[in-house]
């Protein structure tokens, strides 16, 4: 259970290592979110469960509208620290931020996973203690 309920976490926004994906299995079957590591453990996120679970991946990656898996496996899909890591935006939530309201994974996960009544929400559930 405690596998599940860590891998759950981070939905939002799959390849926050920025590595572009260009597989036709849908990507990586888990990434390690460790890009903005502060106080918490590094996230390993069960990105192959999610893909089964949204209906297309600009669900998750914003700036590839349209993007669907089956038909786009070489699309090149940038990694989320591309714009979330050192925003040039004032307004483009950074993963350097631990609140809640201001880390793009805490918005976009924990607000999908309360919307869908299941997955992680709070912090040990993704980050667990080492």
């Amino acid at each position: 259970m405690r596998t599940t309920r860590t891998g759950l976490g981070l939905v939002a926004v799959l390849l926050a290592t920025g590595i572009a994906v260009a597989t036709p299995h849908h990507g990586p079957d888990e990434i390690v979110i460790e890009a903005a590591q502060n106080k918490r453990s590094a996230v390993v996120f069960p990105h192959g469960e999610h893909v089964e679970r949204v209906e297309s991946c600009d669900t998750c990656h914003h700036t590839n509208e349209g993007l669907v898996s089956e038909d786009d496996a070489d699309a090149e899909v940038q990694g989320c620290v591309s714009c979330h890591l050192d925003p040039e935006e004032p307004d483009t939530p950074s993963m350097r931020e631990m609140s809640i309201k201001k880390n793009p994974f805490h918005i976009a996960c924990i607000d999908c996973h309360k919307e869908q009544e299941k997955g992680p929400t709070k912090c040990d559930d993704c980050h667990p203690k080492e």
